[in-house]
């Protein structure tokens, strides 16, 4: 556990992520910072958009509510925390995966071999006390996807799934730990504009290279990927001309 941080261990919750914005809303005196609201389960997860995430007790879903400046963090970093995040993450797990390739998904997941292991959300509000961020992560680790809905089968996976070792309950609270460690130090590596850490997310791109259709809403962008910039931007490479986006949803095929 990093220095400072302090984790609230939760039941069976609607979504963490709502948790620590209310209480970034109506925060207790003194504020606590960086505090992580970490459930057994989430009946409400949610991911980017509309979309929601489904987890059972193999599941590490948490959401860590800081206050940025404390980290050095503007909100121009807001978006790049994802990135951060999904990097912690892939160095979190890639010890225990032997088999498959694990890799970030721009903007906000981590997949091995092309099958979701976990998602980030990002966000950032402004409450009585200003500025906080909260990351949302879901990490599946031990999870029993087949208790999971269709749609979800279809993508995700668990950690488990690529480990030649079995992973039992006290190695998911070390990994836990160490995400945890992880996390704090590369946000401070963010909040410093650190090349290194851009790098390390531009080498872990899976769209690198290969065809991709973004929605941005009113449009969809088609072409190949052309690499993570140090803004967190994605281009995209076409017959016409190159793009970079900020945003918008990456469609599967």
């Amino acid at each position: 556990m990093p220095p400072g941080w302090s984790v609230i261990r939760l039941g069976e919750v609607g979504s963490t992520n709502d948790l620590a914005r209310q209480h970034a809303l109506n925060p207790v005196d003194p504020p606590t910072s960086p505090l992580v609201f970490r459930a057994d389960r989430q009946t409400r997860g949610r991911g980017r958009g509309a979309n929601s995430w489904w987890s059972d007790s193999g599941s590490l879903t948490f959401s860590v509510l800081l206050d940025p400046l404390a980290f050095g963090l503007e909100d121009r970093h807001t978006p790049l925390s994802s990135l951060a995040t999904a990097v912690a993450v892939i160095e979190t797990v890639e010890p225990w995966v032997d088999r498959g390739s694990v890799a970030l998904r721009w903007p906000n997941d981590v997949e091995i071999d092309f099958r979701k292991i976990a998602g980030i959300l990002p966000e950032r509000i402004n409450g009585p006390g200003g500025p906080s961020l909260i990351i949302g992560i879901g990490l599946n680790v031990r999870s029993n996807l087949g208790d999971a809905p269709d749609e979800v089968r279809r993508m995700a996976a668990a950690l488990a799934e690529f480990s030649d070792r079995p992973i039992p309950p006290e190695a998911q609270e070390s990994l836990f730990d160490q995400l945890l460690e992880r996390l704090d130090a590369n946000l401070r590596l963010l909040a410093k504009d650190d090349r290194d850490l851009a790098q390390q997310w531009a080498l872990r791109d899976q769209l690198l290279e290969t065809p991709v259709r973004i929605d941005l809403g009113g449009e969809i962008v088609e072409g190949v990927g052309g690499g993570i910039g140090l803004d967190g931007g994605l281009r995209i490479r076409n017959a016409s001309e190159d793009r970079v986006v900020y945003g918008g949803r990456v469609l599967r095929a």
